[in-house]
């Protein structure tokens, strides 16, 4: 059986949608309506099968920004981002009556090579539980339950990085510089393979010096160059040691006042960085330092924090806060992500500041670093 894959036209319309409707509930086939504006939208992403001239089977996806697929994609195909970084599927379909034959394979791969070609960084999809082996054997990894609830159904998250497949062709090992599970678990977002090494640094010695420095150069941004080079000292101390890894190194602190607050160095001091936090905004910055043979990424991402005024609630709640340890280990003594959510009223900038690592940024870094990798060679 010859198998044939071509673009779709709105020529297909009417067969798409009676392969649709076979292929899924009501509550979850796309419309009519929807399949139109999709081929309208993102024809280059709108893939046939055809058997001897019969259509029977596509597959189709939004060009988007993020590595999931929210239900605003599904609904609204004018999210499509030509220029977007990840090829989503929304939907992979076979006429009932030409399954198992290999066409849902050849539509997939066919969908992957053109995305590898348009330099997507990967392709992301929903699926039910029972699903997930099968996209696994095209090397999808299950990111766990969606938070999409589209059709009332349960789905899970099955990305595939094309960037990992480039690191692991180069077979760089990838260290962070850092034992933050907080780190970790951003970091894992768009790598999946790495180890985690923590640095050994003065990190005291450091910050007297920079503010010494500051205090001599009025050009100098003290904040900024502290988390800068925190960053990249953490990073230096793992890559001396791992010279052909690529290393990634993070810090993060508190500035409020003109004034760094780094992480408390008891109970006290930890309620006081808190209490003064009450009712003012602050800043919160995160250096990042990638080290990778002799190529460096260094930089350092700013957010704004607003907390609520000072109340008899809030000092309830900062002293259990404080009594159960967390803020111990954190800049500022808080946890973004944990009970002192309840203290932010306003956010401006990016939340993964926050929390120690924007991920985001540090996603670009690594992409930059690779296609300079890729061009040299």
């Amino acid at each position: 059986m010859k198998v044939e894959i071509r673009k779709a036209d709105l020529q297909d319309l009417v067969a798409l949608k009676i392969i649709e409707d076979a292929c899924f509930p009501e509550a979850e086939a796309a419309t009519l309506a929807s399949l139109s504006e999709r081929l309208k939208l993102f024809p280059e992403s709108f893939l046939v099968a055809e058997v001897e001239g019969e259509l029977v089977g596509f597959v189709n996806g939004a060009v988007i920004d993020e590595p999931i697929i929210r239900d605003a994609h599904y609904h609204d195909a004018g999210l499509h981002n030509p220029e977007g970084a990840y090829q989503s599927v929304f939907g992979l379909d076979v006429d009932p009556a030409f399954r198992r034959q290999g066409i849902a394979e050849k539509l997939l791969m066919a969908l992957i090579d053109a995305s590898r070609k348009a330099a997507r960084k990967g392709l992301t999809l929903c699926c039910k539980e029972e699903k997930i082996p099968y996209y696994e054997k095209f090397g999808l990894v299950n990111s766990g339950k969606s938070s999409s609830t589209h059709g009332n159904a349960v789905w899970y998250d099955m990305i595939l990085h094309f960037e990992e497949e480039r690191v692991e062709q180069m077979n760089p090992k990838i260290i962070l510089a850092s034992q933050s599970p907080r780190r970790s678990e951003l970091l894992s977002l768009c790598i999946k393979n790495f180890a985690v090494q923590a640095a050994d640094i003065d990190e005291k010695a450091i910050e007297e010096r920079i503010l010494a420095e500051a205090g001599q150069d009025p050009f100098v941004e003290p904040a900024t160059e502290l988390v800068e080079t925190l960053a990249r000292e953490k990073a230096a101390v793992i890559h001396r040691e791992n010279s052909e890894a690529m290393v990634i190194g993070s810090d993060t602190v508190v500035m409020l006042d003109e004034k760094i607050l780094g992480k408390p160095v008891d109970e006290a001091d930890a309620y006081a960085m808190l209490r003064a936090l009450a009712g003012k905004t602050h800043s919160v910055l995160t250096g990042v330092s990638i080290l990778w043979g002799e190529k460096e990424e260094t930089f350092a991402s700013e957010t704004k924090v607003s907390f609520f005024e000072w109340d008899d609630r809030m000092e309830a709640e900062v002293k259990a806060y404080v009594a159960s340890g967390k803020p111990m280990d954190k800049a500022g003594a808080y946890g973004i992500q944990e009970e002192a959510a309840l203290w932010v009223f306003g956010i401006e900038g990016d939340y993964n500041t926050i929390v120690g690592f924007p991920v985001a940024l540090v996603d670009k870094a690594i992409h930059r670093l690779l296609t300079e990798e890729q061009t040299e060679k």
